[in-house]
């Protein structure tokens, strides 16, 4: 086409459309919008600030934020941050960050995401945030929340927050508690724990919860009373699995993705399961620790009866299927009666140890899951179960297997 017969067409919509197309693209291709031209600086309905030198991220913010019309709401913020500009900084945090907020307040800001370094306990900011009534999403970096001082803010008026996510907590579980007490519209919250010996979580509205639970040698137990819950999701890549426990009666959908599992997490692992056996829907993804050099049921703790599903309709496991485990995955599968779909996929087992130094025998973490229609042994699936009947499930659960346990040499 001519260059004389290109019209630009996007430039000639009014300011009300311009701001509804720009609302369905991601926050980072809406923000990047606004460089087209400088009628959609303040049009754009998302901002993203990336770190940069300190001066270049104050004069990007005060064009595009701090002297946005009140006239042009602001839906979402996101902030990236450095060293320069960290909230551990008392020059910074006493004067610029909170403007920001401020003004984000007044434009009826919807969603903040903050990325780059955490809040401190002499840090102040905190509570400003807090005070965004409008927002329905807020994702925080790390929290420190140690000693007598406390970040939050002893009155919370965020009445509309449906989603909070905490990246990294740490400090006492009870004001978290009182914190989520305080949020009666909360729907969605996840948060990582470190640190902690035991913790206790309490919330009558939270329907999705996302724990990840870092390396710690402290965390022993875990409580967690939530009524509403329908989503469990809980992410472990640590040293000793926490048990976990407590209430959770409307819980429709486990999420397990548990690494770095050793010989002696096998009751905590099975203690989880019991917990949550009452759901319709479990993924499990399984990874043992590449310290161990013989394989063990992980599933199973020994001496105690296998956990049962009355109600789970739909299965989906990601591990090594050694005869180990695929003996307790047998198990699980005979207290499973209304199971409608299963889907095994085996994931090899490191080779070597690499903490004694010595090989595995590949022998014994080999997958023992019978051939697929590709003919290897890497994964299963069958579907309408309750349908009807599966020759080669029937086959699969009918499988005797008699795994010899190894034992380490002294």
């Amino acid at each position: 086409m001519p260059i004389e017969e290109q019209i630009d067409r996007l430039s000639s919509l009014p300011d009300e459309l311009l701001v509804i197309i720009f609302s369905f693209l991601p926050i980072r291709a809406a923000a990047r919008t606004s460089v087209l031209s400088r009628r959609f600086r303040h049009l754009v309905p998302s901002l993203e600030l990336i770190r940069t030198p300190a001066a270049r991220f104050v004069t990007m913010a005060e064009q595009t934020l701090l002297r946005r019309s009140l006239s042009q709401p602001l839906a979402c913020l996101r902030l990236e941050l450095d060293r320069h500009l960290t909230f551990f900084s008392s020059a910074s945090e006493s004067s610029f960050l909170p403007s920001l907020f401020i003004k984000a307040r007044s434009l009826g800001l919807r969603q903040l995401t903050i990325e780059g370094c955490g809040f401190s306990p002499s840090c102040r900011t905190l509570p400003l945030i807090f005070s965004i009534t409008s927002l329905e999403f807020l994702s925080l970096p790390r929290v420190i929340c140690e000693g007598d001082d406390s970040l939050f803010p002893s009155a919370v008026t965020l009445t509309n927050l449906k989603s909070l996510s905490i990246e990294h907590y740490i400090g006492d579980p009870h004001r978290l508690n009182r914190l989520l007490s305080q949020l009666c519209s909360l729907e969605d919250f996840s948060f990582g724990l470190g640190n902690v010996p035991a913790f206790n979580l309490f919330n009558q509205t939270i329907r999705r919860l996302k724990i990840i639970l870092s390396r710690s040698k402290k965390k022993n137990s875990a409580v967690l009373s939530l009524p509403s819950l329908e989503l469990l999701h809980v992410q472990y890549d640590g040293i000793g699995l926490p048990h976990i426990g407590g209430d959770m009666p409307s819980l429709q959908k486990a999420v397990l993705n548990l690494s770095f599992l050793r010989k002696k997490d096998c009751s905590a692992v099975a203690g989880l399961l019991t917990f949550i056996s009452h759901v319709e829907d479990l993924i499990l993804h399984i990874k043992e620790s590449d310290y161990e050099r013989y394989p063990f049921p992980i599933l199973l703790e020994a001496g105690k009866d296998p956990p049962k599903f009355p109600n789970l309709k739909h299965l989906e496991v990601t591990m090594c299927f050694h005869e180990h485990n695929f003996e307790a995955i047998v198990s699980l599968l005979h207290h499973s009666p209304a199971l409608e779909s299963v889907k095994l996929v085996h994931e090899a087992s490191i080779s070597t140890a690499r903490k004694r130094k010595r090989k595995r025998n590949r022998d014994d973490w080999r997958s023992v899951l019978p051939q697929n229609a590709s003919g290897n042994c890497d994964y299963v699936h069958f579907t309408d179960l309750h349908l009807r009947q599966h020759r080669e499930f029937t086959k699969l659960v009918g499988k005797q297997c008699s795994p010899k346990m190894v034992e380490p040499h002294c």
